[in-house]
């Protein structure tokens, strides 16, 4: 465990030592925080020009919260597939991957190592994005209780209940960002040019999207569908849309079970695809 830790750390300087992960970081911010203003901006534009029913009644601090999230959170899928696909084809091409496995060091705790890295950068990047975009969502139009906008008096979600909803989400949105670094890792793994292993990764998480596409039962159990789905479900809890709540908590079992399941997959055949390579050359 100690080893590993010191992996962990090795790798967690690595990234940070990249120019696109504090560029990456930038943007998140910058999108999350300036997406409601940006909304509300566009409401009004398309309500003056015909083309829109102009401010939304029942937009309030939630939904510009889900919005930002929603917004940074395409940032933050690509950068992790980049910092995940390129991990170990980066390392291959410069030489330093063999002078590591030269080393008492197994390969299945460097990748656990470098997995753990990304993936805890990438839930950083979501923490980050969900308290900018809380802040811009609390500046806007408030975090209060959701109430029906024909009933003022009326109180739909408290504070306290729309903020559990919200804890659930991040906690199921980290679940397939972890199986997304396992696929990234993967084709980092199986290439070695980190550009080709990024464009891999990048056209896998299209195919798997577009397969979680083909129907709702196909999506339960294809990862990619959770990356969106559970600030796009708070998002329309927000917004009071009937029957929301009762489909959300019978998706729950598979949003917690079906990325778990995916990392486990990807990550043994990452570690298999690398035990099998010789790469210190010892033949």
């Amino acid at each position: 465990m100690s080893r590993l830790w010191l992996l962990y750390r090795i790798e967690l300087r690595k990234l940070l030592a990249r120019k696109v992960t504090w560029a990456t970081l930038v943007t998140v911010v910058l999108v999350a925080f300036l997406s409601p203003w940006a909304s509300k901006v566009m409401d009004v534009a398309a309500g003056l020009m015909g083309g829109g029913k102009g401010q939304d009644d029942y937009a309030n601090g939630w939904t510009a919260l889900a919005g930002a999230v929603g917004n940074a959170r395409l940032f933050l899928v690509l950068v992790v597939l980049v910092l995940a696909g390129s991990s170990v084809a980066e390392e291959t091409t410069l030489g330093t991957l063999k002078s590591v496995l030269v080393r008492p060091v197994r390969r299945v705790e460097l990748l656990l190592a470098k997995l753990l890295a990304v993936w805890s950068f990438g839930a950083a990047l979501l923490l980050l994005a969900l308290a900018v975009g809380a802040l811009a969502g609390e500046l806007t139009l408030g975090l209060y209780d959701v109430v029906d906008p024909l009933f003022p008096t009326r109180v739909k979600y408290t504070h306290g209940e729309m903020a559990v909803y919200l804890y659930s989400c991040v906690f199921l949105t980290l679940l397939p960002l972890l199986a997304l670094t396992a696929l990234g890792l993967l084709a980092s793994v199986s290439f070695e040019h980190a550009g080709h292993a990024t464009g891999v990764a990048i056209a896998a998480l299209f195919f798997f999207s577009a397969l979680g596409g083909l129907s709702d039962n196909a999506s339960d159990f294809v990862f990619t569908s959770y990356l969106a789905w559970p600030f796009e479900v708070f998002n329309d809890i927000a917004n009071q849309l009937s029957g929301t709540t009762t489909k959300f908590e019978r998706r729950v079992p598979y949003a917690l079970v079906t990325p778990l399941v995916w990392t486990g997959l990807l990550f043994g055949l990452t570690a298999w695809s690398l035990q099998r390579r010789d790469v210190t050359g010892a033949g």
